[in-house]
């Protein structure tokens, strides 16, 4: 039927019949054809004529602005959910338009042209403006080492792009680059961004402009507003929460790991006491990802009969979670739906009593876990002493069928061989693991031969023996 329309209006024109009077017309002057027509039509037009048919009308521009994202490669699935890759060609009218889904999420990529400073100028503007309330990210993508990244001018420009983006709702920013989490005063981005790499003093301090990969803006729009810088996000695999006077505190970083969203990221250090458990928890529910969790939190020397304090709650499963590595059982019980293949313990501790608490934790864990699992311990010297409670669960710890013993010294062997020996499901042992830090003291063949007369004793277990990395 609409085909047959639009045929009946082609052949009044060409046959010179009346035109439909000016009062029989819709209207938005549309000739009454049906938006799937226009639809198909305005997916012949080039970007530029796209452009100028946003601005006839409110039908029109929203049609054509919804044609010119699907075809630089947005879904109609990413559009209504307000993720938009945007071509910086379609800048100015996607900033312009009013009758598209809230942006909540938009990535830029901006290749090195003559009108890269408008672009720029568009991006900063639209993200001060009221239409970015919604928006949750923004991310801007950089040839790296670009010889346009090494003039002073250009670097002025993104400086100043950088600090008007990241103040619109915040006079202080979390920065994360590589592996570290760094808090700065929104007028000091100027100075972090430096002229080139021979300026980067020290890192957590300075960013060389030229090594820009991407930049990726999340804004926390809540009653404690925040934003997070994350720089190359590519390259951000790990990340460490480590106490410091340059890195963000606990509320801080609560705040920004509660909306941060990185894509790369395999491998997480906990070293920060006071992280609100539930927002870790919804944090690595938006990374599944992770293979490695590691709780370097430091519990209370002088209470060592206090509770451990849970990392995440309530406790999570990961699917690709691989290995986690603590002092105590907190976070393989904030873990256990995950089943992890390796846990590493880092074994010893000053005050023994605190040793004690934190060892027969993870005993106790393990010896009421079903999973085949392979246990890492790690420290820097053998135990002297091991207490009874220690011998009795070694008897218990039926999932562990691979141990490794990683240390700078393996001086003396003979006790800690000899409780290994009580575990009940053991098939391989290994030693060593520092050996990449610090040279191991001792002739690796010398500790093998100990570990055979102690461990494979005639009509014992079958159990490989191996020096490991």
């Amino acid at each position: 039927m609409h085909l047959q329309r639009l045929h009946q209006l082609f052949a009044r024109l060409s046959t010179g019949s009346p035109r439909t009077s000016v009062a029989q017309l819709p209207e938005d002057g549309r000739l009454a054809l049906p938006m799937e027509l226009w639809d198909a039509l305005f997916t012949h037009c080039s970007d530029d004529t796209l452009l100028n048919l946003a601005i006839v009308c409110r039908p029109f521009n929203e049609r054509s602005i919804l044609t010119l994202l699907w075809l630089n490669g947005n879904s109609a699935s990413d559009i209504a959910e307000g993720h938009y890759a945007v071509h910086p060609t379609v800048l100015p009218a996607f900033s312009r338009a009013l009758y598209i889904p809230p942006p909540k999420n938009i990535v830029c990529d901006l290749p090195i042209t003559p009108d890269l400073p408008q672009h720029l100028d568009v991006l900063s503007d639209f993200a001060c403006s009221p239409r970015a309330v919604t928006l949750d990210s923004l991310t801007l993508q950089l040839p790296r080492g670009h010889e346009w990244l090494y003039d002073p001018s250009n670097q002025d420009l993104l400086r100043r792009t950088i600090t008007s983006i990241a103040g619109s709702i915040v006079k202080e920013v979390i920065i994360l680059v590589a592996k570290n989490f760094i808090r700065l005063p929104v007028q000091k981005l100027g100075e972090f961004f430096v002229r080139d790499e021979a300026s980067v003093k020290y890192p957590l301090y300075a960013f060389a402009i030229p090594c820009l990969d991407s930049l990726t803006f999340h804004f926390h729009r809540t009653s404690s507003p925040s934003t997070v810088i994350v720089i190359n996000d590519v390259e951000v695999m790990n990340i460490e929460t480590v106490p410091d006077e340059v890195r963000p505190g606990p509320h801080h970083l609560n705040a920004a790991l509660s909306h941060v969203v990185l894509p790369h990221l395999t491998s997480l250090t906990i070293s920060l006491d006071s992280i609100d458990p539930t927002m870790m928890r919804a944090f690595l529910l938006r990374h599944p990802q992770v293979t490695h969790i590691q709780d370097e939190r430091i519990y209370s020397f002088e209470s060592p009969e206090s509770d451990f304090t849970a990392l995440i709650s309530p406790p999570i499963e990961l699917p690709n979670l691989q290995q986690v590595r603590t002092r105590n059982a907190a976070l393989l019980i904030d873990t256990a739906p995950s089943k992890p293949r390796k846990i590493t313990i880092d074994w010893g501790h000053p005050i023994v009593e605190v040793f004690n608490r934190d060892f027969d934790s993870v005993l106790q864990y393990l010896s009421q876990c079903e999973t085949k699992t392979h246990l890492e311990i790690s420290t820097w010297s053998l135990p002297r002493t091991l207490s009874d409670r220690h011998v009795d669960l070694a008897t218990q710890l039926r999932c562990v069928d691979t141990f490794q013993l990683s240390s700078a010294s393996f001086k003396d062997p003979e006790l800690c061989l000899r409780w290994i020996g009580l575990f009940p499901a053991l098939e391989e042992v290994s030693f060593g693991g520092w050996r990449k830090v610090i040279k191991m003291q001792e002739n690796p063949d010398d500790l093998l031969r100990i570990a055979r007369s102690i461990l494979l004793s005639p009509g014992g277990k079958n159990i490989v023996l191996g020096i490991g990395v």
